[in-house]
């Protein structure tokens, strides 16, 4: 193959080279590029991580080895090109469990926690790797090309981790460092595990003493080999110390020639850490470290320490539980070392495919763009000691490069190609999407609000473009409100006299978020009482939600900033038939003062959750075999109960209140929400709803998309739960990224859960809990942009019976308005302010 020669790359012909490049696409040469090859990365922007964004630069690569990075050099007339638009370091996970918690996620799988004692500093997380586990695969599609799996948080000292690089390549060449640091856990895991067996440790008191006294007695050991060593120096007839595999481990440690990994979560835990590293001069890198933020400026004094934060990133509860704090901006800011994690568990938590994600998550929030790059790459490789070979982009390092088709840290970018040691391990086609309805975000973080106090107050708001989701956008538009209504809405509108008007003209206004499938206010609460679920009976139909829900609930602050203003509450998913769902407004204090429709869905669960040991259902059979028993006994009932109860007992039948609130479902009044995950689920709750004739709702739904003809055939909506998940539980193994694109291009109403796994002292923090976070990555994968923004408003209040009062912006419904800086699917474009009925239940203080 002829290329162009290219012997010097200067200011001057700079512009001509890169006249050439696709943005945004990456262009290989040679498909079959090597890692011995010579090439040649030429790029709009190189983010090194440790210098300047260089940008129109060069790297060049040999042997799987960075040799130079900049624009003036010479270039081997053998170097293969390769054009790009963006490029960051290849990013680093180094606490992730993939490997030794496989995929899919059973229990044969489990091999992250030797448990048989609360000290195991002889294990390896090496032994228990499986090369093929199908997830490593997922990472590397995301931009991760090293990970460090390590032992789970059950035992004191956990045992050894193993960083490896995420190439296809025989296992032993996947292998970046056999032992790579040790992990333990200063926390209280080991306690509600170990305790419960009676042995130590049964409190916080004995965790820390079994670290301490392990480190003794290895210093101990240290010092016998240390002592034969001398001897044997010296010509004299020792005999060696019996050898110790666990205590060799933590000698390492104390010569530090690994890092300790400690899993911890509050201020008084980190503390104890670091007096344990203190104490035996360990190397000490911090997990999760939730609350570190409450003594951040103690730990920016220690650059000795790294906080490797995550895998959720907000947290509030010790100051003001409805305050949340986005802990490694925090830290950052304060100049700690901080790296993420996504904490990856086989298909039970967040892909890492979406590890870029979780860091744009944390910019959204306030958190430097500089500092979120270097805390998934340079920090990361610090953490785990492994910085002189991964980590940056510069001269001497190896080649594991990320390429993007956009900005690192817009929730639109995609990862375009992976390379790992020089070599293409993963190539994506997909283009930069291009958003259509309003102009560029702007800087601008605050609003100009006049005094409006309550919802019956008159007041105009003044748009830069105005998305009704009823009607095409209005640009410079305005919104007359009048007792929490609106009124009228338009760009010729006049404002009256006299009112008081919010000047958001250089902004976007769109309709509160609406969530048809929540548990915020139900799933916990400061007791730790959980009401999600009536376990006593498989079948509880009669219970209502409204009887366990908390409004005072700090999520109800998280959905306001998130500009989530009407929320339909259900039961959970571990009954058949589970109980009675409410929808609400997420603002008040009392309830009954909340509701917008009380009684609205009846909740059914199918799949492994509602599966019960040694009673039925124990199997999918029994479920479906219940869910039709009490189906049929409640049409019946109804029959005989007549018009009310009174009438039933004029009749002689006797009242059955779990048979009564079953009748408005068999009658087509209320609707009937199934859960379920598997296609054969869904065919199951397909088919019950036919023999019923119920009005049907989906939820979960992984695998809808493989049978959205039939879900389409009777225009079932479906509410789809954790799309950021990593599809390898057997519930979920056909999981797609673009189960929304499908349904909804199938003419399927499609809306999404809040909050899946949230409690009420982590909110926002984690992937899946910000609506506008989900309908923009659904858009990335393939859903239409309009689409994307009705699933998350009008459509979801199609979907829940109250579009006649929410979801748009139209005269005469509810005044419930958010308005963000920017299209709704900018990483930046943050809600502003929130309305609610016309009271504003949320203004941004700072950027």
């Amino acid at each position: 193959m002829n290329r162009p020669k290219i012997e010097r790359v200067t200011d001057k012909n700079r512009k001509a080279v890169l006249a050439t490049i696709f943005m945004g696409i990456l262009l290989l040469i040679s498909s079959a590029l090597s890692a011995e090859d010579v090439c040649v990365i030429k790029a709009a922007k190189i983010y090194t991580a440790t210098g300047e964004v260089i940008k129109d630069g060069f790297i060049l690569i040999k042997n799987g080895k960075i040799l130079r990075v900049g624009h003036n050099f010479a270039v081997p007339d053998d170097a293969k090109i390769i054009n790009a638009k963006i490029v960051i370091p290849g990013m680093i996970d180094i606490h992730s469990h993939l490997g030794v918690y496989g995929v899919p996620a059973v229990e044969s799988n489990g091999d992250g926690n030797e448990m048989t004692h609360p000290v195991t500093p002889e294990v390896r997380a090496l032994d228990s790797f499986n090369f093929d586990d199908p997830a490593l695969a997922n990472a590397l599609k995301g931009g991760v090309t090293t990970i460090v799996s390590r032992p789970g948080s059950g035992n004191v000292i956990g045992g050894t981790s193993v960083a490896v690089k995420l190439k296809k390549a025989p296992a032993q060449e996947m292998i970046f460092k056999a032992i790579c640091d040790l992990k333990m856990t200063i926390e209280g895991n080991p306690v509600n595990y170990h305790g419960r067996f009676g042995r130590m440790p049964a409190s916080m008191m004995g965790v820390y003493f079994l670290a301490r006294k392990a480190f003794i007695e290895a210093r101990h050991y240290m010092k016998k080999w240390e002592s034969y060593h001398e001897a044997r120096k010296k010509g004299e007839d020792a005999d060696p110390p019996e050898k110790d595999l666990g205590k060799d481990a933590l000698v390492m440690a104390l010569k530090r020639e690994i890092p300790i990994h400690i899993h911890v979560n509050t201020a008084s835990e980190i503390m104890s850490c670091i007096r344990l590293a203190d104490e035996f001069n360990l190397r000490l890198t911090l997990a999760h470290c939730q609350w570190a933020y409450l003594i951040a400026d103690v730990l920016a004094e220690r650059r000795d320490v790294h906080f490797n934060a995550g895998p959720a990133m907000f947290f509030s509860h010790y100051e003001n539980a409805f305050q949340f704090k986005n802990c490694p901006a925090i830290l950052a800011n304060a100049g700690a070392n901080v790296s993420l994690q996504i904490d990856a568990v086989g298909g039970r938590q967040p892909s890492q495919r979406h590890f870029l994600h979780t860091a744009a998550l944390c910019v959204r929030y306030g958190m430097r763009e500089e500092d979120a790059l270097k805390a998934i790459t340079i920090r990361a490789a610090e953490g785990a000691g492994l910085e002189d070979r991964i980590g940056s982009i510069e001269k001497g390092k190896d080649a594991d490069l990320v390429f993007l088709n956009g900005e690192p840290f817009e929730w639109l970018t995609s990862v375009t190609g992976v390379m790992i040691d020089g070599k293409m391990e993963y190539t994506n086609s997909a283009e930069g999407k291009v958003l259509s309805l309003t102009k560029s975000p702007r800087s601008k973080d605050t609003i100009s609000v006049p005094d409006i106090t309550s919802s019956s107050s008159r007041f105009a708001i003044q748009g830069g473009t105005i998305l009704t989701m009823a009607d095409p956008p209005i640009k410079d538009g305005i919104i007359l409100v009048k007792n929490g209504k609106i009124m009228h809405i338009g760009q010729d509108v006049a404002v009256p006299e006299g009112w008081p008007v919010v000047d958001a003209k250089d902004m976007v206004i769109m309709p509160g978020l609406v969530s048809a499938r929540s548990q915020v206010g139900i799933a916990s609460n400061w007791d730790y009482n959980f009401s999600s679920d009536e376990m006593s009976s498989p079948v509880t139909p009669e219970l209502e939600v409204k009887h366990a829900l908390e409004p005072q609930d700090p999520l109800f602050t998280a959905a306001q900033k998130l500009g989530v203003t009407t929320l339909m509450i259900t039961p959970g998913d571990r009954n058949v038939i589970g109980g009675q769902g409410m929808i609400i407004k997420t603002k008040g204090s009392v309830v009954d003062k909340m509701i917008v429709k009380d009684r609205a869905v009846m909740m059914f669960g199918l799949g492994s959750a509602a599966k019960r040991k040694n009673s039925m259902p124990s199997t999918r059979m029994g479920m479906a075999a219940l869910i039709r028993k009490n189906l049929s006994q409640a049409k019946s009932y109804g029959t005989k109960m007549g018009s009310s109860p009174k009438e039933g007992k004029a009749k002689g039948a006797a009242r059955n209140f779990l048979l009564e609130a079953l009748v408005p479902v068999v009658s087509g009044e209320m609707p009937a929400m199934f859960h379920c995950e598997r296609k054969d689920d869904i065919l199951t709750a397909l088919r019950i709803a036919d023999e019923f004739n119920l009005k049907a709702i989906l939820t979960g739904a992984a695998e809808a998309h493989m049978v959205a003809d039939e879900i389409k055939k009777r225009e079932i909506p479906v509410v789809l739960e954790t799309v950021f998940r990593g599809g390898g539980n057997i519930e979920d193994a056909n999981f797609s990224v673009k189960n929304a694109a499908i349904l909804s291009r199938a003419g399927i109403k499609v809306n999404f859960t809040l909050g899946d796994y949230l409690i009420w002292y982590i909110p926002l923090g984690l992937m899946g809990a910000d609506p506008l976070e989900i309908a923009a990555f659904s858009y990335k994968n393939g859903m239409d942009e309009e689409a994307a923004l009705r699933s998350i408003t009008i459509d979801a209040a199609r979907m829940i019976g109250c579009s006649d009062r929410i979801g748009s912006l139209e005269p005469g419904k509810d005044a419930d308005i958010l308005i963000l800086r920017g299209h709704p699917f900018y990483t930046g474009s943050v809600p502003i302010a929130v309305f609610i009925d016309g009271e504003m239940v949320y203004q941004r203080e700072t950027g």
